[in-house]
C-alpha cells in the first residue's frame, strides 16, 4: 500500500514555466533519494497567470531531462489559496516573495521562503532565465540544486528530531 504524503513542499516562480517546475521535478527526485517522499508531495505554481495551462519552457525540459528529470507533462498554474497551506511554499526571488507574502494567512506568512535560504543564502534569489540563453538556464538550475540539497537537509534534522511525527 503507497502511502500519500499529507504535507506539501510547494514552489512558486513568475510563470511556473522555468524555475518552479524544474525546482519540483528535482525535488521530487531527491526526496525520492532520501525516503522522504513518503511525507512531503510536491508542486508548482507561478505568482502570475502568464503562461496557465502551457507546458515547461522547452529549455527547461530540455534541461531536466539532462539530468534524467521528466517535465514534459508539465502544465503552469496560477498560485491558489491552498498553496499557502503547504509545510513550505519556496520562491525564487524577491519578487516573488512580495507578491505572496501579502496574500497568505499571517499563521503561514513564515512559511513563505526564498529557496537559497536552505542552501545557507539569505536574500539571495534564483534569477529569472526566461529571456536569456541556455547557460542561464543551467546557472538558475544550480541554484535550485543546492536549495533543495538544503531543504533536503534541513528536512531530514526535523524528521531525525521528530518534527513530523
Amino acid at each position: 500500500m503507497t502511502t500519500t504524503p499529507s504535507r506539501m513542499l510547494v514552489f512558486a516562480c513568475t510563470g511556473n514555466i522555468c524555475r518552479s517546475p524544474l525546482a519540483r521535478v528535482y525535488a521530487d527526485q531527491e526526496l525520492a533519494r532520501s525516503g522522504l517522499d513518503r511525507l512531503f508531495g510536491t508542486d508548482s505554481v507561478g505568482t502570475h497567470a502568464y503562461h496557465s495551462g502551457l507546458p515547461a519552457d522547452p529549455r527547461s525540459i530540455e534541461l531536466a531531462a539532462e539530468f534524467g528529470l521528466d517535465l514534459e507533462s508539465h502544465l503552469a498554474r496560477r498560485v491558489l489559496d491552498r498553496d499557502f497551506q503547504a509545510e513550505f511554499l519556496l520562491v525564487m526571488d524577491h519578487h516573488n516573495l512580495q507578491h505572496l507574502r501579502p496574500r497568505a494567512p499571517a499563521e503561514r506568512v513564515g512559511r513563505i521562503k526564498l529557496l537559497l535560504e536552505f542552501a545557507g543564502h539569505p536574500g539571495k534569489e534564483v534569477p529569472d532565465p526566461y529571456t536569456g540563453a541556455m547557460d542561464d538556464f543551467r546557472h538558475s538550475f544550480d541554484l535550485i540544486r543546492q536549495g533543495i540539497d538544503g531543504l533536503i537537509k534541513s528536512l531530514q534534522r526535523l524528521h531525525n528530531a521528530g518534527a513530523f511525527d
